[in-house]
Parts: C-alpha cells; sequence; structure tokens
C-alpha cells in the first residue's frame, strides 16, 4: 500500500475522513468473477465498498436499486450479485438548499 501524505476526503454522509493511503490493481471476488480494483483506505467505523464511475463503466454495470442486485459483465460474461445498503435516504448532516432557476422564454 502507497501511503497517503495526510489527505483527507468527504465521504457520503459528509464527515470528514483520513485517507490512510491507497492500493492498485486489488483482485476483487464478486459473484463468480475476479475483477481488479484500485483501492483508496480511509479511516472509518465500518467496511464499506464505493466504486468509481470509471469502474462502473469497465465493467458496464447497471445497478438495479429495485431489485437490490448489481449486474456486471466480466470476460464477456453477465453476472449479478446482491447489493446492500444502509444508508438512509436523508442524512442528518445533509443541508437541503433552495435554488432559483432561470428559465429562457
Amino acid at each position: 500500500m502507497s501511503s497517503s501524505d495526510s489527505s483527507s476526503i468527504v465521504i457520503v454522509d459528509q464527515a470528514k475522513r483520513r485517507v490512510i493511503g491507497f492500493v492498485k490493481e486489488i483482485p476483487l471476488a464478486i459473484a463468480d468473477a475476479r475483477v481488479s480494483v484500485d483501492l483508496m483506505v480511509i479511516d472509518a467505523s465500518r467496511a464499506t465498498l464505493l466504486v468509481d464511475t470509471d469502474w462502473l463503466r469497465r465493467y458496464l454495470v447497471d445497478l438495479l436499486f429495485s431489485k437490490k442486485k448489481l449486474v456486471f459483465e466480466s470476460k464477456e460474461q453477465k453476472l449479478s450479485t446482491p447489493i446492500e445498503y444502509n444508508q438512509p435516504i436523508r442524512n442528518p448532516n445533509h443541508k437541503l438548499k433552495e435554488y432559483k432557476v432561470n428559465i429562457a422564454k
């Protein structure tokens, strides 16, 4: 793991977390496939895997929240795995903002 230069990141719940380091091309088993991911290791209270849009595009991922599953392609094979999410839809750290929109006539 390459170490971080004491940088930090703001995560999904708007909390600031210290970046511990980075790991490149780690094999990750999802369903019956082994795929590689780059990891950013952060100081967090629970284990969570978030993937970026590059990974989603690379494996042609479809997130089906209505069916609670992730569908992706690896080595020309379509695979599916259940997803679990327990993040509340309304986050207590997120404040709603009102914006005015100019609509051209």
